[in-house]
């Protein structure tokens, strides 16, 4: 599998007179009387202004060993030609238009040239909130509001030391984790107009900030490997994941807990962001999903998780830390995160759910009393999880099992509870957080309604607001992803119930569907195919059944029951779509495959419950090649087989295991014209891509498990489009990643 760059599409420059010799260049006569430099390391030349600049600017260290002789190349977006040469990390151009200026030589913007995708629909180059942590001083923290972006601390020391906005420009994105196409590498990066810059604390000052080898990338790319491109949905550098913990000190600034993204960030009243701190582990100021989080009188923050109560300043600064795992005095056990509360004397009341009780600590953690016992009575609990304070010293409960609140005075004391299950006024289901007001008002996160509760001291219900959100371009569990010819992206939504449409910059463009059984009604959508005129294929899973849309979404046939007759189907999940209109179904519990024409159709089918040649366990995905050859992802046999349109067993790929070319949880399938093979493969602590050639013989792998650009969280879908792009679902990460073969 040769994999190559499309550099003219994104804007790089095209060479137009390769062929010609430096001898006939206009410039050759000038640079040949001036100082050279041969360097045999790549077997090139650098001379004239070239090596004056390169010498002057950083030499090695900044732009690397030259990759290419002096040539003139042909800007395609505005027709300029210019004398240009390529280093390792850079594009040195000369402007004669700028002759006798500081401008006459200029580093190309390699950054937008590779970004210019991403810097319409990627969360990490779209702009971003001005960020300020009040612990460091405004000089160490700039934001450039011609681009909407952050730079601070060691990135802004190295651009300001090392010729600033005249040799990098402005940034394009936010600090964020990307892949290294060249090393493979997971790094924390920043994108500028004309470089990237790459921290690498394994290094000492001053070369824990490298440039990336941007021209060693388009010039020399490494073959068979990808190259990411962007990505759509996902978490934005200073955004929040699932965040379930919030409080707000008397100054009005806002803590929250922002759990899958294991930190704490701070913002003022008006949510403008000002720091935040904690990455994932179990050590000082790391954290494993954090839930319970509440502030004291002083501005203290405390912060609960890892079975474990952790205390900060309002800056983020660890104090001290009490608690651990089991049943006795000052130990806990939480599965789902563990419930804070401060009254005024800074006493820590804890919601230790597991245990099934609460427990009081003084402000260092000093054990004081507890209180309750699994089960419905008064003062018992079932997984309590949400706890507050009120001013008088009062404690409410969030009795989440149990669907009730209970409130108690200081010494755990009962007096008097409210709540039953239902969605009704004053009625929970799942009770999750709990708030009290400075008039005493008690409000309740009402989980399982998608609501908040607001109620009086005494319990008596005033009002109610919230339902669970599903905008445009959001995601539910997204699981499937086609794409059609023109290449806009479908995605199957699936706990939205619904298929939405983007173009593949990732655009919305239209989303259809809702939940049901009628017509363009869906019960859990998985599969989704487009065939040659935009027609798009649903696998309406839970109504076992396929449906049929115009390229506007518009309903036009269905087909499919229950069962296992011919036309039936048992929990279908993949559908593909040859080039004569043919409809392939994997029809997963019923271990077989189904073929039907574009009207719906029967005409043949095949497998059974097996692990031989052409039997299947739970066949999954399906994809076709430019032959209509059918590629069946078998994943409860950890395989891939191919057929022939007819459904004669061709081979198969794969086995179980960690090695190349084998799987241990497989996913996704999708293949390009070529027969190339895309396949994700997820667990063991690895979340991967791997690809095959059409003859099932291993290529190449990409990814690791992460959240980083490259870097995928039980990546499902995969899809291929007609240029060789890959699309990749990263599902838990909720974004789609665009990668280039190369």
């Amino acid at each position: 599998m040769n994999l190559k760059r499309r550099a003219i599409r994104f804007g790089l420059f095209t060479i137009v007179l390769l062929s010609v010799s430096m001898f006939f260049n206009p410039f050759a006569p000038a640079l040949a009387a001036e100082a050279s430099q041969y360097f045999p390391e790549t077997g090139h030349t650098v001379s004239g202004k070239f090596l004056d600049y390169w010498r002057n600017n950083g030499g090695l260290t900044t732009y690397g060993y030259p990759i290419t002789d002096a040539q003139m190349e042909t800007d395609p977006e505005t027709g300029k030609t210019f004398l240009t040469q390529w280093f390792e990390r850079h594009r040195l151009e000369l402007h004669p238009e700028n002759a006798g200026t500081k401008y006459e030589v200029l580093a190309g913007l390699l950054g937008k040239d590779l970004r210019r995708e991403a810097l319409a629909v990627d969360p990490d180059f779209l702009k971003a909130d001005v960020l300020f942590n009040t612990a460091y001083s405004k000089d160490a923290q700039w934001y450039f509001p011609e681009t909407g972006h952050n730079l601070r601390f060691r990135f802004l020391e190295y651009w300001q030391q090392n010729g600033g906005l005249e040799r990098f420009g402005y940034p394009i994105s936010e600090e964020h984790k990307e892949v290294d196409p060249e090393t493979g590498n997971v790094y924390v990066m920043q994108w500028f107009e004309r470089a990237r810059f790459e921290s690498h604390p394994e290094n000492q000052r001053p070369y824990e900030v490298l440039l990336g080898l941007l021209g060693k990338q388009i010039k020399t790319p490494k073959s068979g490997n990808v190259e990411f491109v962007w990505k759509i949905g996902g978490i934005a550098y200073n955004g929040l994941k699932k965040p379930n913990g919030v409080a707000v000190d008397k100054n009005g600034n806002v803590y929250v807990a922002d759990t899958e993204n294991n930190r704490i960030q701070k913002f003022d009243g008006n949510g403008n962001f000002l720091i935040r701190w904690g990455n994932q582990g179990s050590g000082e100021s790391q954290f494993n999903y954090p839930n319970g989080i509440a502030v004291d009188g002083q501005g203290n923050v405390y912060v609960g998780d890892n079975n474990r109560i952790q205390k900060f300043d309002g800056n983020g600064k660890f104090l001290l830390k009490w608690g651990s795992y089991g049943s006795g005095d000052g130990q806990f056990v939480s599965l789902y995160g563990i419930g804070l509360a401060v009254d005024t004397q800074n006493n820590i009341y804890v919601a230790d759910s597991n245990n099934h009780r609460i427990q009081k600590f003084d402000g260092n953690g000093k054990f004081l009393l507890k209180w309750g016992s699994k089960g419905g009575g008064e003062g018992q609990f079932d997984n309590p999880y949400g706890i507050a304070v009120d001013g008088q010293g009062n404690v409410f409960v969030a009795d989440t099992a149990n669907n009730r609140i209970q409130k108690f005075d200081g010494n755990g004391s009962f007096l008097f509870k409210f709540g039953s299950q239902g969605s009704g006024n004053a009625q929970f289901v799942r009770p999750w957080g709990v708030s009290v007001d400075g008039q005493g008002n008690v409000y309740v996160v009402d989980s399982g309604n998608n609501r908040i509760q607001k109620l009086d001291k005494n319990g008596k219900f005033l009002l109610k607001w919230g339902s669970q959100g599903s905008d445009a371009g959001q995601f539910s569990n997204p699981y499937k992803i086609a794409l059609d010819v023109q290449g806009n992206v479908f995605v199957a939504d699936n706990d939205n119930h619904r298929i939405q449409k983007f173009d593949g910059n990732g655009n919305f463009l239209l989303k259809f569907g809702s939940q049901g059984s009628g017509n363009a009604q869906f019960v859990r959508p998985w599969g989704i195919a487009v065939d040659g005129q935009g027609n798009v294929y649903v696998v309406d899973s839970g109504n076992s059944r396929i449906q049929k849309f115009d390229v506007s979404g518009r309903f036009l046939l269905k087909w499919g029951t229950p069962g296992s007759g011919d036309g039936q189907f048992a929990t279908p999940y993949g559908v593909a779509v040859a080039g004569q209109g043919n409809v392939f179904v994997a029809d997963t519990a019923n271990n077989r495959i189904q073929k039907f024409d574009g009207n719906g159709n029967f005409l043949i089918k095949w497998g059974g419950k097996g692990n031989g040649n052409g039997q299947f366990n739970q066949p999954h995905t399906i994809g076709l090649d430019g032959q209509d050859n059918i590629y069946i992802a078998d994943s409860g046999n950890i395989r891939i087989q191919k057929f022939d349109a007819s459904g004669q067993f061709l081979t198969k790929l794969g086995s179980f295991g960690n090695g190349d070319g084998q799987f241990f949880s497989l996913g996704g399938i999708a293949v390009d014209r070529k027969g190339n093979v895309f396949a994700s493969d997820s667990g063991n602590n690895r979340v991967r891509i791997q690809g095959f050639d059409s003859s099932g013989k291993f290529q190449l792998k990409w990814g690791s498990e992460g959240s980083g650009d490259g870097q995928f969280q039980s990546s499902i879908g995969v899809a291929v489009d007609g240029q060789g792009n890959v699309f990749v679902l990263d599902t838990a990460n909720s974004r789609i990643q665009k990668f280039r073969q190369r």
